[in-house]
C-alpha cells in the first residue's frame, strides 16, 4: 500500500491555497484584525504546514520528531476548531453578507469542522497504520481548504472586474467544489489502481463536500437552521 509519493511536495499545493486565498482579508491587514481572528488564522496555517511537515519527516527517517510534532499538532487542531467557531458567531453578525451566505456558510463551516475533527481523531487512533494514518491526514487539509480557496478565486474576480464581479461568491462556491471533488477523484483513483480499494478518508470528505454544495442555498434560507443558528451563536 502506498501514500502519495513526494507527500511533503504536494502538500505545499494546500499550503499555498491557504495562505494565498486569505491574503486579503487576514495577511494583508494582519495588524487589524482581532485576537479571535488570529488565533485562527495561525493555528490554521500551522496546521496546513505540519501536514507539509510530517511526511518530510517521515521520507527522512526522523519518525521521533514525527511523533513529537504529532502531540502538538495535536492541540493546533483544537485551536483550529475552537477559533473557527468564534469565527462562525462573528459572520453571523455580519449582516452585509447576506442570509444565505451568512447562514449557508455557517452550515458548511459546522459541517467542515465536523469532518476535520473526526479526520483528526481518525488519524491519531491509526498512527500505528501508515496508509490510513496518511490519508485522515491529507484528508483533513480538504475538509479545511473550500474557504481559502473560494476566496482565492473570488478575491481576484472583484479586483479585476469591481463588485460584484461577474461570478457571485456562491458561483465561487461550486467552482470550488467542483475543483476539490475532482482532485480528490484522482486521489480515490490512484488508491484503486494501486491498492485495489478506496479509501474511507477520501470518500467522507467527498461526500461531506458534495452534500454542503447542493445543500447550501436551502440551508441559507431555512427558517428552523436560521432560528437554530441565532439560538446558538447570537444568545
Amino acid at each position: 500500500m502506498q501514500v502519495l509519493p513526494n507527500a511533503h511536495r504536494w502538500m505545499m499545493l494546500p499550503f499555498i491555497i491557504a495562505i494565498a486565498g486569505f491574503y486579503f482579508s487576514y495577511w494583508s491587514v494582519f495588524s487589524e484584525v482581532p485576537f479571535h481572528q488570529h488565533l485562527h488564522g495561525l493555528t490554521a496555517t500551522l496546521w496546513f504546514l505540519l501536514i507539509v511537515i510530517q511526511p518530510w519527516l517521515i521520507r527522512r527517517g526522523n519518525s521521533k520528531l514525527h511523533r513529537r510534532l504529532g502531540l502538538i499538532g495535536l492541540f493546533g487542531a483544537g485551536g483550529v476548531v475552537f477559533s473557527a467557531l468564534q469565527i462562525v458567531a462573528n459572520n453571523l453578525n455580519n449582516e452585509s453578507l447576506g442570509p444565505i451566505l451568512r447562514y449557508g456558510l455557517t452550515w458548511g463551516d459546522l459541517l467542515f469542522l465536523t469532518g476535520f475533527t473526526h479526520a483528526v481523531i481518525m488519524a491519531i487512533l491509526n498512527s500505528g497504520n501508515t496508509p490510513i494514518h496518511a490519508r485522515y491526514m491529507i484528508s483533513s487539509a480538504f475538509w479545511a481548504l473550500l474557504p481559502a480557496l473560494s476566496r482565492l478565486i473570488y478575491f481576484p474576480l472583484v479586483i479585476a472586474f469591481g463588485f460584484p464581479p461577474p461570478l457571485s461568491f456562491i458561483m465561487v462556491i461550486d467552482i470550488s467544489v467542483g475543483l476539490t471533488l475532482g482532485v480528490l477523484a484522482l486521489l480515490m483513483f490512484r488508491d484503486y489502481r494501486t491498492d485495489g480499494r478506496l479509501y474511507a478518508s477520501y470518500m467522507l470528505v467527498s461526500a461531506g463536500t458534495l452534500l454542503f454544495s447542493l445543500t447550501v442555498r436551502y440551508m441559507g434560507q431555512a427558517n428552523w437552521w436560521i432560528s437554530f443558528c441565532d439560538g446558538l451563536f447570537l444568545r
